[in-house]
């Protein structure tokens, strides 16, 4: 919720970026040179599994030194934005989640251009679609370097499927529960037979249905279009009928965290960074999960980008810093000691990471699943305003699920507060 709180705030704020003159960038500058070290700083926050190649970097090149600053996730980026509207105090290097990047592309006057500095060299070491993320609708701006990628998988409870009647291997699970209309359908019979539900909240279930298409609520050309959407219509009705199978448990709850100790409910829909979610709230359950295909497809949920603020004073050493530590080399070393899945494709058919095992889950090639589900991803245009209208899509369904609404009604009056929020 801090996430959706943060995103508001977006909205409130981002008209002084638009005031911020852009005539402070800055190339190199003597005032942090000391015997002709250069000092770069870089705003991140806690968890992104950088630290020890920092220091790396600084070991190899003795000349540059980097002065990290951590702050919790939503702190950062309402520092950054603050920092950015005010026309100073921006770090040499900035991490921005990938969901917040269309808020600043909005004012990418105020990040150096990555293509300055021979950015389009390594454009084909990244995921396309993430690549796309981190530029501006015609290419001519990029104001990021990928870091790691959050592909969508299923994590499912192999007892209770067993004493459900259904599939148990991996590859007849992916099978069977190949979309939506199959996964709803199993999480009934499921149900009868156990008395479990399927998952937890269907909020969920529509946010991983959003992800797997291309088009969510806008156009290319920034055309809202939520209405006509056949993502979004889809998403949402499969999360209306879904109803009876959900625990009406909210992810990141301490209810959530309970209840999936407890076993109420069956599957689990995850990026790789909730694998270590699972094992920390549920640490009793080691043995008895597995892990398959989405339903429906692939969809992405998190990864950032290593941005250079246009108030830096060092961009080239700067950009060669994050090239170095986004490469795919460096983000092999992350992946194998942090677990972040990487946003260069041509690693993932190492052994590192294709035979990624982990006894929690029971299986010994968790890499190649998620590989796959990755190069699966579509490219979404999402707009400035994704976040707020997910918050709005988000409550929509919960007051549906609490009964306080009818699911037209719900869809109605979620619709008119998009307009309302998006339009003003």
């Amino acid at each position: 919720m801090k996430r959706f709180a943060l995103m508001i705030s977006f909205m409130l704020l981002i008209f002084g970026l638009v005031a911020c003159s852009s005539s402070d960038k800055a190339g190199s500058d003597d005032s942090s040179k000391s015997g002709g070290q250069i000092e770069l700083t870089m705003w991140l926050w806690p968890g992104m599994g950088m630290d020890d190649y920092i220091k790396e970097y600084e070991e190899l090149n003795p000349n540059i030194k980097i002065k990290v600053q951590e702050a919790e996730y939503s702190d950062h980026h309402q520092n950054l934005l603050t920092t950015l509207g005010a026309g100073s105090g921006a770090p040499d290097i900035a991490g921005v989640e990938s969901g917040y990047i269309e808020k600043f592309k909005e004012n990418s006057k105020h990040f150096f251009n990555l293509l300055d500095y021979g950015a389009a060299d390594i454009k084909d070491e990244y995921l396309e679609w993430r690549w796309r993320e981190a530029s501006t609708n015609d290419g001519s701006v990029v104001l990021g370097i990928p870091t790691d990628v959050g592909p969508m998988a299923m994590a499912y409870r192999v007892d209770i499927f067993e004493e459900a009647g259904l599939p148990t291997d991996p590859d007849e699970v992916s099978a069977q529960l190949s979309t939506w209309e199959d996964y709803i359908e199993a999480g009934r019979k499921l149900k009868e037979a156990t008395g479990k539900n399927m998952f937890n909240h269907v909020a969920d279930l529509y946010a991983a249905a959003r992800e797997q298409g291309e088009k969510q609520y806008y156009d290319d050309d920034g055309t809202l279009i939520i209405e006509n959407s056949e993502l979004i219509k889809n998403a949402w009705d499969y999360s209306v009928e879904a109803m009876d199978i959900h625990n009406n448990t909210e992810r990141g709850t301490t209810e959530w965290s309970a209840s999936l100790a407890a076993g109420d409910f069956a599957t689990v829909f995850l990026p790789p960074w909730m694998l270590q979610n699972i094992k920390s709230d549920a640490p009793d359950t080691a043995g008895l999960w597995n892990i398959a295909l989405m339903p429906g497809g692939s969809g992405n949920w998190g990864g950032s980008l290593l941005t250079l603020p246009a108030q830096g004073k060092h961009p080239q050493e700067a950009y060669e810093f994050i090239k170095w530590l986004m490469s795919a080399e460096t983000q092999l070393k992350i992946f194998q000691k942090s677990g972040n899945f990487p946003s260069t494709p041509s690693i993932y058919e190492e052994p590192d990471v294709q035979n990624l095992a982990d006894d929690f889950f029971n299986r010994d090639d968790l890499g190649a699943i998620f590989s796959e589900a990755a190069e699966k991803v579509k490219y979404v245009y999402r707009g400035p305003d994704t976040g707020t209208i997910n918050t709005i899509m988000g409550d929509a369904l919960i007051t549906i699920a609490d009964g306080q609404e009818q699911a037209d009604d719900a869809w109605d009056k979620a619709m008119e507060e998009v307009k309302r929020q998006v339009e003003r």
